[in-house]
């Protein structure tokens, strides 16, 4: 178990070593860490589990052998190098994983490029899912379209995708994330594509990249491969003050408000109307920020030749994405549900409470933090939250994390008592028979991985 669990941390931290040692050390009962996630046992864990387990063993062997009673010592002091023997494993399995990886790429490569598929490209700090659902649904009124998984956007998981479901489709919508530099032109380089989609830039996963300038030259790694059109998100800051930096072939701003007007909020949380291409469409989706994805997806959509009374359509089909400000109403109790927690940037955490605004009872925010690797921008971001809910909210139900005392610290600053404090999720979840009356609506923001409390 003490194995697996590193194994499970040094996955959660991507195979950075870093990352890994740096956790271990910072949290010394990771050997006790409760999973709520699982290992993935793709090859490369299951070898280096193999390796460690065997290092393990062997040296405390030979100890047992050459010291006898000395073996507890021995064998407490190998519990304690024992991050030190899985980073080994990971470098004895280095070179046949990279041999492995070279040989499924190259495969990825050549039957993409047998295929006559349009290839188009989504990524940004946040919304990437979001707008490959959205334009995926649109897309399909006319072609045949393939989409990866929501939880495949590394170079190796597309590369295999590629493999396993490239058949005879016409499109192929690809999400890219990154923790770093270089790593979404590596996925560029394996499905080269036609057009791209920049969703937005903000500080997530600061703490991987190191600075916000290092996350703008990796999200627009994107733009800069693509061969015909890139479709810039101009509601995003960011996105529009940095795009002449960088040498595109081929870019379109998009700012939704000079394309959609008449924006209507339906009661009850059962969505949007507004007006497109001089047309009125519904769709199902909470967030008015939705509405910048869509603009970018009808525009895309548009220059494959999809019309707009397809896009109407498309539209009306578009599905929540779970976990992501999707409502549930449990008509027993009289409490809505809004779950999104899939959430994880202050934008989100701010759309988040602007749909909670229409909640017609009391409104109830249950979170860890909200937000992770945000660096030395933590603190900042957390108050700003705390001070948001205290504003908008009626009761604050708090995770104990390590960034909930920003929170509280906000919650006290404003002179907002009303709040609870939780050590576990599962405790926080097992008293919501107690929190919660008719007429609710609570809204859980954000879900840490195991690694992060």
């Amino acid at each position: 178990m003490i194995i697996r669990n590193l194994i499970y941390i040094l996955q959660s931290e991507n195979y950075i070593a870093k990352r890994f040692i740096g956790y271990v050390y910072k949290h010394l009962a990771w050997w006790r860490l409760q999973k709520r996630q699982k290992i993935t046992w793709t090859k490369k864990a299951v070898l280096i589990y193999a390796l460690t387990m065997i290092l393990f063993l062997a040296i405390l062997a030979v100890g047992v052998w050459l010291t006898h009673w000395w073996a507890v010592i021995i064998g407490l002091f190998l519990i304690i190098i024992l991050p030190w023997l899985a980073l080994l494993a990971l470098v004895i399995v280095w070179p046949i994983d990279y041999f492995l990886k070279q040989r499924i790429f190259n495969k990825a490569k050549k039957i993409i490029a047998e295929k006559k598929v349009v290839r188009i490209g989504i990524t940004g700090s946040y919304g990437k899912t979001s707008a490959k659902e959205i334009l995926a649904t649109i897309l399909s009124e006319k072609y045949k379209v393939l989409k990866t998984p929501e939880n495949i956007n590394t170079d190796i998981g597309v590369a295999q995708f590629i493999i396993d479901n490239l058949k005879e489709q016409e499109i192929f919508i690809v999400e890219m994330g990154a923790y770093r530099i270089g790593e979404i032109k590596r996925i560029c380089q394996i499905v080269g594509p036609d057009y791209s989609i920049l969703v937005g830039i903000n500080e997530a996963h600061l703490e991987r990249f190191g600075s916000l300038q290092n996350t703008i030259q990796a999200k627009f790694e994107l733009p800069v491969a693509t061969k015909k059109i890139s479709f810039l998100n101009f509601d995003d800051r960011r996105v529009m003050e940095n795009y002449q930096h960088f040498k595109i072939n081929r870019m379109m701003g998009v700012k939704s408000e000079e394309l959609i007007s008449e924006v209507a909020v339906k009661a009850d949380f059962q969505g949007l109307e507004f007006k497109l291409f001089g047309i009125v469409m519904n769709c199902r989706l909470l967030a008015e920020h939705n509405l910048s994805l869509i603009a970018l997806a009808a525009v895309l959509a548009k220059e494959l030749n999809v019309s707009a009374e397809e896009i109407k359509r498309a539209v009306g089909k578009v599905d929540y994405v779970a976990h992501r400000l999707q409502p549930i109403y449990n008509s027993a109790a009289d409490v809505w549900v809004i779950d999104d927690s899939y959430n994880a940037n202050l934008a989100g955490v701010m759309s988040g409470i602007k749909v909670l605004q229409r909640a017609k009872g009391r409104k109830i925010v249950l979170t860890p933090g909200p937000l992770v690797e945000l660096g030395d921008k933590a603190e900042e971001i957390h108050k700003k939250i705390g001070k948001l809910y205290a504003e908008n909210v009626d009761l604050v139900l708090l995770i104990k994390s390590r960034e909930t005392s920003y929170v509280q610290v906000a919650l006290k600053e404003q002179g907002f008592d009303n709040y609870k404090i939780y050590n576990s999720t599962s405790e926080a979840h097992n008293d919501l028979k107690n929190i919660l009356q008719k007429g609710d609506t609570i809204i859980f923001q954000n879900d840490w991985p195991d690694i992060y409390f």
